[in-house]
C-alpha cells in the first residue's frame, strides 16, 4: 500500500489532482456502466413486450376462446311455464309439449331430539365421523363419502355449519328439535338413495334417524317431460339441450307427457330384449367357431396353431404364466432353487421344508422375502421353471441373435477363445470388426450389446446360444407377423389380398413368411376367431345392460302411469295407455322456444376485438420506430450528482428511447400476425373463410404496422347470411395445426388460435433474449451480455485501483524529493 503524501512541501492540492486523472481515467469504466444500463433497460423494455402479449392473450381467452363470439337471443312461446337462455350453438326451434313431473330434492327429515341450537353434540352421545354421500350434479351419487368429524365440544348450530360448508352437497337444517338434511341437487339416482349415510350409523341414529317408521324421507325425482316429440327426463328443472339453456317451470299436459314415456319405455323395452336375443346368439356362434368357454382360454387349436407358427416360444398360456412375474424373477432363480421348488407341491410346503433344506443361506434367504402369491404362481409353474429362466436369460441378452445360424454360432465360440473382457469397448467392437467369420448383421448384433452382456453371451454354452438363436428368430417372425395383422395375412394366403398392394416394410415382413404362410394363416384364422368371441361377449354385455336399463325405465314409467290412472288391462295379461282419459285431459299448448341471432352484440364484440388488438399493434409499432436520442447516453452516478431530479428524469426519457428501434424479432412477430388477416381456412366450407371475406382488413398504410380496420357493412351483411361460419372463422375448436383436406396437409385452426399461436412464438423469441423474471442471466441473450459486462467492469475497477496508486506513489515520490531539496538548502543557509 503506497503512503500517501498531502501537498506540503509543493503547495499543491495532490488529492484533487489525482481526482482529476482518475476521472479522465474512468472513462471506458464509465462507457461501461452506461452500457450495462443499457442492456438492463433494453431487457425491460422486452419484457414489457412480453407482459403485453401476454395481457392480449388473456384478453383473447376469457372473451372469446371461452365464450362464444356469436351471441343468440331466445324467446319462449309461454315462458311462465318453460323458458329459454339461447348459447351461440342454438339452432332451429325446439318445443317442449308437456311435463308430467318437475325435478325435487331428495330429503330426510328426522324424529324429534331434546337439543336446541346451542346443545353440545356430546350430550347427544353423536361424536366421532359421520359420513354422507349425495346426489352429484351429473344425477350420479358421489363416489365418495365426505367426512364430517363431530368433536366433544361441537354445538348443534356448529355442526349445521360445518354440514353446509362441506363438499358433501347437503343442507343441513336444525328447527324446533328436529334436523333435516335436503340434497343440494334435484334429481333421482336410479336404483339407489339420494342422501346415503355411509359411516357410523350410531351417530345418525342419535339425531333422531334411528326409527324408520318415525324418519320422513322425501324421494328426489327427474323432471319428465317431451321434447320435440321425445319424452324423455333430467335430473335438473334447468338443463342444456340443442344449444338452449331450458328452465321448467310448471307441469302441463301432465297425462300426454306420461303416456308418451310409457310408450317409449315399452319400444325401447322391446328393442333392448329383441337387441339381447341377437347378440346372445351371435355370441354362441362366435363361441362355437373358437372353441371355449370364455374369453381368457386358449383352445387346443388355437395353442397348436401357435406351437406351429413359433415353435421354440413359450406357448400363450405359458407366456400368461411368465408375465405375472417377469423376467426379472424368473431370471434371478438360481439352479438350486429351481431343483427345490420342482420337488415342492405347495406354498405351505415350501416354507415348512425351507430352513431344513440343503439350500444355500443366500438361497433360503431370497425365498424367504418372496410373498405368498409369487411362491404360488414358482410352484404353480414348477414344471416349467427351467424353460421361464431360459426365457428370461434370452431376454436379457439373447435378443440379438435372429441373424445367426450355426456357422456364426460357431465363430462366435472361437471369437471367446480370444476374447479379453479387460479390454475397452473400443478395442472389442475393432476385434469383431475384423472377425471375418462374421457376416455385416451379426457384427451389428454384437456390437449392439452391452460389454457386460457379451462377455455373458461369449461364456454361454453352443447348446444354449442355439435355443437363444432359435428364439431370436421366432422372434423376428412375430415382429413380421405383427407388421401384417391377421386380416391381412389371411387374405394374402386366400388370395382376397394383393402383395402387390403392400407397403415396401410389409412386403419385407410378407418375405419372411411366405414360405410357410399356411401355418401363419392358421394362427391368424384362430386370432380372428377369437377376436370376434371376445367382441361377441363385450357386445352381449352391453346388451345386457341395455335392457337392464329399459327394464328399470319401464317399470318406473308404468308405476307413473300407474299413479295417474291412465293404464288398462290389454286384453293379453299386458297394460296399455287408455287413451280416452288421456285424450279428456285438458290440453295446453306446446312452448316453442326460437333463436335469433344478435347481430349487434356480434359486432360490437369483433370492434371490440379490434380496437384492442390495433391498441397492441400500435404500441409496439411505435416502439420500433421511436426516435434515438445516441446524444443522450445513461448517466453516470457524478453527473447525477450534478443535476435536479427533473433534469435526470428528461434526460432519461431521451437516453430510454429507440431501445427497440428497428427491432428485427418484433418487426417478424408483426408481420407474422399480418399475414394472418388474408389466410383463407380449408377447414370452413363456407366462402367467409377469410378475415378480409367478412370485411376486416389491415390499413392502406404501410406505416400502421398491420393494424385492423372493419367494412361494418359488409361485416353486417355476412353475419345476417351466415354468423356460424363467422364463428368458426374465428374459432374452430375442432381445427388442427396440421389437419388434411382433400389429401394435403393444412391448418384448418380459428384465426384467434393462429394469432394466438404466433403470439406465442414472439414471446418465446423475445424470451430467448431478454428473459423473464424467473430466469438466471446466463439463460438469455442479454443475461450474458450482462454477465460479461459486469465481469469487464470488475476488470477496469482493479485496473483503476492500480492507476490510482501508481499516481499516489509518483506524487509522493516528488514531494518527497522536495521536501529534501528544501532540507539541504536550509542547511546550505545555515552553513553560511
Amino acid at each position: 500500500m503506497v503512503n500517501r503524501v498531502g501537498g506540503l512541501a509543493s503547495g499543491m492540492d495532490i488529492d484533487a489532482l489525482v481526482k482529476k486523472l482518475m476521472t479522465a481515467e474512468k472513462a471506458p469504466l464509465n462507457k461501461l456502466y452506461q452500457k450495462k444500463q443499457t442492456y438492463e433497460w433494453q431487457r425491460d423494455a422486452y419484457r414489457s413486450v412480453n407482459t403485453k402479449l401476454k395481457t392480449f392473450d388473456t384478453y383473447i381467452a376469457d372473451n372469446f376462446i371461452l365464450k362464444n363470439i356469436t351471441s343468440k337471443t331466445a324467446s319462449s312461446s309461454n315462458s311462465n311455464l318453460v323458458s329459454a337462455i339461447a348459447t351461440g350453438s342454438a339452432a332451429g326451434s325446439l318445443s317442449i309439449e308437456g311435463v308430467s313431473q318437475l325435478a325435487t330434492a331428495a330429503r330426510k327429515v328426522g324424529d324429534q331430539v331434546n337439543a336446541v341450537g346451542t346443545t353440545k353434540m356430546s350430550d347427544l352421545k353423536a361424536t366421532g365421523t359421520i359420513e354422507f354421500k349425495a346426489i352429484q350434479s351429473n344425477g350420479q351419487l358421489a363416489s365418495e363419502a365426505t367426512k364430517i368429524e363431530i368433536t366433544s365440544d361441537m354445538t348443534v348450530n356448529q355442526f349445521i355449519s360445518k354440514v353446509n360448508s362441506s363438499n358433501a352437497g347437503i343442507n343441513a337444517v336444525f328447527e324446533n328439535g328436529r334436523f333435516s338434511f335436503t340434497a343440494k341437487n334435484t334429481g333421482d339416482v336410479k336404483g339407489d338413495e339420494e342422501i346415503k349415510i355411509t359411516g357410523e350409523n350410531d351417530i345418525f341414529a342419535k339425531l333422531g334417524f334411528g326409527d324408520p317408521d318415525k324418519v320422513q324421507t322425501t324421494e328426489g325425482k327427474n323432471a319428465i317431460f317431451t321434447v320435440n316429440g321425445i319424452a324423455t327426463e333430467r335430473t335438473s328443472n334447468t338443463f342444456t339441450i340443442s344449444g338452449y339453456n331450458v328452465t321448467l317451470k310448471e307441469t302441463f299436459n301432465g297425462l300426454q307427457t306420461l303416456s308418451d314415456k310409457y310408450k317409449a319405455a315399452v319400444e325401447e323395452f322391446k328393442n333392448a330384449e329383441a337387441y339381447l336375443k341377437d347378440k346372445q346368439a351371435n355370441l354362441i356362434t362366435k363361441k362355437d367357431a373358437y372353441g371355449a368357454s370364455d374369453i381368457n382360454s386358449y383352445t387346443d387349436a388355437h395353442e397348436q396353431a401357435y406351437a406351429a407358427a413359433f415353435s421354440k416360444s413359450l406357448s400363450i398360456s405359458q407366456q400368461l404364466q411368465y408375465n405375472k412375474l417377469g423376467s426379472n424373477t424368473w431370471g434371478n432363480l438360481s439352479t438350486e432353487e429351481i431343483d427345490f421348488i420342482k420337488d415342492r407341491t405347495s406354498v405351505q410346503d415350501i416354507k415348512d421344508q425351507l430352513d431344513g433344506s440343503t439350500l444355500s443361506d443366500e438361497s433360503k434367504a431370497k425365498l424367504k422375502k418372496l410373498d405368498d402369491k409369487t411362491l404360488d404362481v414358482l410352484v404353480s409353474n414348477k414344471d416349467q421353471l427351467t424353460d421361464f429362466k431360459a426365457q428370461a436369460d434370452y431376454a436379457k441378452y439373447g435378443v440379438k441373435l435372429k441373424d445367426f445360424n450355426q456357422d456364426a454360432i460357431s465363430a462366435l465360440k472361437d471369437f471367446g477363445s480370444t476374447y479379453d473382457s479387460n479390454k475397452s469397448i473400443a478395442e472389442i467392437h475393432q476385434q469383431i470388426d475384423e472377425n471375418k467369420n462374421f457376416t455385416t448383421e451379426v457384427k451389428d448384433a454384437l456390437k449392439s450389446l452391452s460389454k457386460d452382456d457379451l462377455t455373458k453371451l461369449i461364456a454361454t454354452d453352443e447348446g444354449t446360444l442355439k435355443t437363444y438363436q432359435e428364439k431370436a428368430q421366432d422372434d423376428d417372425l412375430k415382429q413380421k407377423y405383427s407388421q401384417l395383422g391377421d386380416a391381412l395375412i389371411k387374405g394374402l394366403h386366400d388370395g382376397t389380398k394383393n402383395v402387390g398392394d403392400l407397403t415396401p416394410e410389409q412386403k419385407k415382413a410378407w418375405d419372411k413368411l411366405s414360405p410357410e404362410i399356411a401355418k401363419f394363416s392358421a394362427l391368424a384364422d384362430q386370432n380372428i376367431k377369437r377376436s370376434e368371441f371376445i367382441t361377441a361377449d363385450a357386445e352381449e354385455k352391453a346388451a345386457q345392460t341395455r335392457l337392464n336399463e329399459a327394464t328399470s325405465t319401464l317399470n318406473a314409467a308404468t308405476a307413473d302411469a300407474t299413479a295417474a290412472g291412465i293404464l288398462k288391462d290389454d286384453g293379453n295379461g299386458g297394460k296399455t295407455i287408455d287413451e280416452t282419459k288421456v285424450n279428456a285431459a285438458p290440453k295446453s299448448q306446446a312452448v316453442t322456444m326460437t333463436a335469433t341471432t344478435n347481430i349487434d352484440d356480434m359486432v360490437n364484440k369483433i370492434k371490440e376485438f379490434v380496437t384492442t388488438y390495433n391498441g397492441l399493434i400500435k404500441d409496439f409499432t411505435d416502439q420500433t420506430k421511436e426516435s434515438k436520442y445516441r446524444d443522450y447516453t445513461p448517466l453516470t452516478s457524478e453527473q447525477k450528482e450534478e443535476m435536479s431530479e427533473n433534469e435526470i428524469k428528461l434526460w432519461e426519457e431521451k437516453a430510454k428511447s429507440g431501445l427497440l428501434r428497428g427491432d428485427t424479432l418484433i418487426r417478424e412477430g408483426l408481420s407474422s400476425m399480418r399475414s394472418l388477416v388474408y389466410q383463407s381456412n380449408p377447414g370452413i366450407d363456407s366462402k367467409y373463410n377469410s378475415l378480409f371475406s367478412i370485411g376486416i382488413t389491415t390499413t392502406k398504410n404501410y406505416n400502421d404496422g398491420g393494424t385492423l380496420e372493419i367494412d361494418e357493412t359488409k361485416l353486417r351483411k355476412v353475419l345476417e347470411e351466415d354468423p356460424d361460419a363467422v364463428e368458426k372463422l374465428f374459432k374452430n375448436s375442432g381445427g388442427k395445426e396440421q389437419d388434411t383436406v382433400n389429401g394435403q396437409t393444412v391448418d384448418t385452426r380459428g384465426y384467434l388460435q393462429k394469432l394466438r399461436s404466433s403470439m406465442k412464438t414472439l414471446e418465446i423469441n423475445i424470451e430467448k433474449k431478454a428473459g423473464r423474471s424467473s430466469m438466471t442471466d446466463n439463460q438469455y441473450t442479454l443475461g450474458k451480455n450482462l454477465i460479461d459486462t459486469e465481469s469487464r467492469i470488475d476488470t477496469w475497477k482493479s485496473k483503476l485501483e492500480t492507476i490510482e496508486a501508481r499516481y499516489w506513489k509518483q506524487f509522493t515520490a516528488m514531494e518527497q524529493a522536495i521536501n529534501k531539496a528544501n532540507s539541504q538548502s536550509s542547511m546550505f543557509s545555515q552553513g553560511s
